[in-house]
């Protein structure tokens, strides 16, 4: 059995309390952007369009809408209409509750951001997922 120990001195990897919370100098750590708790609607938007590197203009024209518009609810000076938050969402591959910040926080998801570590650390590692076990200090 092979063990690896990560620590938070450990170049480019985070501790995964930091990945959890959200801290900002972790965002996208191993291919996912977990967001802080209290983000609003436009720094969530903001957050997720600049994780599939779009520009405001790239999502103004999937929506058939406005950069000015895409602008104006990344500032929260505005929200999209119903019709257009659901194709909002559906671009963003994110459930309209969490996008408008009504879901659970991250740590309510805590098993199934465990579940994509462990196969992102056992892919990397050359190993199973089953083989792989993560301990969570709090």
């Amino acid at each position: 059995m092979r063990n690896f120990s990560l620590s938070p001195s450990t170049p480019g990897i985070a501790p995964l309390g930091a990945v959890l919370a959200g801290d900002a100098g972790y965002a996208g750590v191993v291919g996912h952007d977990f967001g802080p708790a209290s983000e609003t609607f436009g720094e969530k938007l903001s957050r997720l369009r600049k994780a599939r590197r779009w520009t405001q203009s790239d999502l103004a024209q999937q929506l058939g809408v406005t950069e000015a518009s895409v602008c104006y609810w990344e500032q929260d000076r505005s929200r999209p209409k119903a019709a257009r938050l659901q194709s909002l969402a559906a671009l963003l591959d994110t459930p309209i509750a969490e996008l408008l910040g009504d879901a659970p926080s991250g740590r309510a998801n805590l098993g199934e951001i465990v579940a994509r570590m462990r196969a992102e650390i056992a892919q990397i590692a050359g190993t199973s997922p089953s083989k792989v076990k993560i301990v969570i200090e709090m």
